[in-house]
């Protein structure tokens, strides 16, 4: 047995360990030099900052482009106790001090410092949904938008989308103004290397016909003196490929009024496009030097800034594309935004991870340019090999929940089989759900499999150009929980791709545990897939 496969009888904490730490090791500087420690806090201990989210015209911003009646009514709306999972907290007597919220879905909604909150404002529709940090990306399904009609007393364009978000769906229909956050799938602290990890499903934001096969890990690590290294590993196990990968965000403009770009040479100018939907919103990342920052004053090198580093030259990530920057104001008067974005490129290939690695710099507006250049050379977007020969497997027990023998990573005795640990290069998750309905929990590669669904009505008659492609389509609702996702196991391989010559594999549908548990729903049969022995 090789030391791949002597993984056994770990702790839960050693194997959660062990399923996050697939993020590869960053070359990037570290600035110790004064005391500091990461803290994280599982608990919203200071729920008075909730008066900060309402929108335009909260009393403490000195603006009243609302009435008093309609800022209370959206305050009580906004709860960030629904959004809060951790704190990360840089504490330290001799450097400032700052405070990422971090949401259920991984992302962050709240970037605290000396500057104040520095993520904008929130609505009642989309509670840190847009207004965050996060990372997004688009299938090309998403071209449907542009084919559905909105009249005929429903709104179908919606069930078209094909946008994938970190943070999770927007409050429409019949939602019940209440956010669905992206399903938790793991999450690791490591207070050695200051570091915080979670694992998330990614969602299309409404209700649609398309499905996400979007894992989206993130890793927040403190390097010190106000720099924050954000690594994102993406990995798509659908069959189609994804466009614009990129992390979102943004500042409230109201506070941070102007913008910088670093150039080649090193300086920096001015540079603030008026509008996020305008022509002059973006900028290659080749033209720039790596990175920008957002300040109330470009002139001033000593007013304070929150600096986004992004890199220069990052070729390896996608072929015949060029990554960009862009920003500009979100075109409404209710929204103190200003919309900051990446956009790294296509993936070529499904079904293969991706690593995007940039940086915040917390400080004065010299600070963060003399920072932005050094971490410049460290940002990095990559295509990983993640493949069967080095990847660490996880054994799998068989499990009793409920009256149901499913499988988990955490048990006693002899293993029924093992799995990858991560995303092996042409790999499938394993998942196991919970219908809360039947009270039935099954495994299956489907992450889709008995939630709430229900027929799409094709608004095209018979004989139009179109009816047949929107014919016995299905319509997803994941934020209706009738499903739980209890648990990612690891992935799979199929047996026309695994490497048998290579590595002993059984097939699923010959592991005793899953003989009346197994549910393929759209994926595939357990005969079709292996794991390894």
């Amino acid at each position: 047995m090789t030391a791949e496969e002597t993984q056994e009888q770990k702790a839960p904490d050693e194997t959660q360990a062990l399923f996050m730490g697939l993020f590869p090791e960053s070359p990037a500087p570290t600035f110790y030099d004064k005391p500091s420690e990461l803290v994280l806090k599982k608990e919203l201990d200071w729920k008075i900052r909730d008066s900060r989210w309402g929108a335009r015209g909260d009393e403490w911003r000195g603006l009243s482009l609302v009435d008093e009646e309609t800022r209370q009514e959206q305050k009580g709306e906004l709860d960030e106790s629904a959004v809060f999972h951790a704190r990360l907290q840089h504490q330290s007597p001799e450097e400032r001090k700052w405070d990422l919220g971090i949401g259920k879905g991984g992302h962050l909604y709240s970037i605290y410092s000396f500057f104040g909150e520095a993520v904008p404002p929130q609505n009642q529709g989309a509670q840190w949904m847009d207004e965050a940090w996060q990372f997004t990306t688009i299938y090309p399904s998403i071209a449907r938008m542009n084919e559905l009609p909105e009249d005929r007393g429903t709104v179908f364009k919606h069930y078209g989308n094909a946008f994938v978000h970190q943070s999770g769906m927007y409050i429409k229909g019949d939602m019940e103004k209440k956010t669905f956050y992206t399903p938790l799938l793991g999450e690791h602290f490591d207070p050695e290397k200051r570091s915080f990890s979670m694992l998330n499903w990614g969602q299309v934001p409404t209700p649609s016909m398309n499905r996400s096969g979007v894992l989206i890990y993130v890793n927040y690590r403190d390097l010190g003196d106000g720099v924050i290294e954000m690594s994102y590993l993406v990995y798509n196990f659908e069959d189609e490929c994804q466009m614009n990968l990129g992390p979102w965000g943004g500042v409230r403009h109201s506070l941070f009024r102007e913008q910088v770009v670093s150039n080649p040479d090193g300086s920096y100018r001015y540079w603030h496009p008026v509008s996020f939907f305008s022509n002059d919103r973006s900028i290659p990342f080749k033209d720039t030097g790596g990175w920008i920052a957002a300040t109330p004053n470009a002139d001033n090198p000593y007013d304070y800034a929150l600096g986004v580093v992004f890199g220069k030259e990052l070729t390896d990530g996608a072929k015949d594309h060029t990554p960009s920057y862009a920003c500009g104001y979100a075109d409404d008067a209710m929204r103190d935004y200003m919309v900051q974005a990446t956009n790294y490129g296509p993936e070529e290939t499904p079904r293969t991870p991706h690593l995007i690695r940039m940086y915040f710099v917390i400080g004065s507006l010299e600070h963060v340019a003399k920072k932005g250049s050094i971490l410049a050379e460290h940002a990095d977007h990559q295509v990983l090999d993640f493949n069967e020969g080095i990847v660490p497997l996880v054994p799998l027990y068989a499990k009793t929940l409920e009256g149901d023998t499913v499988l988990s990573r955490e048990g006693a005795g002899d293993p029924q089989c093992r799995v990858y640990a991560w995303p092996v290069n042409g790999s499938y998750p394993l998942f196991v759900i919970r219908n809360n309905e039947t009270g039935r929990h099954f495994v299956t590669l489907d992450p889709y499999t008995q939630c709430a669904q229900e027929p799409f009505k094709n608004p095209y008659e018979p004989g139009h150009e179109l009816h047949a492609k929107y014919e016995n389509q299905t319509i997803y609702h994941t934020y209706k929980q009738q499903t739980d996702w209890v648990e990612l196991l690891g992935f799979v391989m199929s047996k026309d791709v695994a490497n048998t010559a290579a590595h002993e594999y059984i097939s699923l549908s010959d592991v005793p545990a899953l003989a009346d548990s197994f549910d393929a729903g759209e994926k595939m049969g357990a005969d079709e897939v292996v794991v390894r022995v």
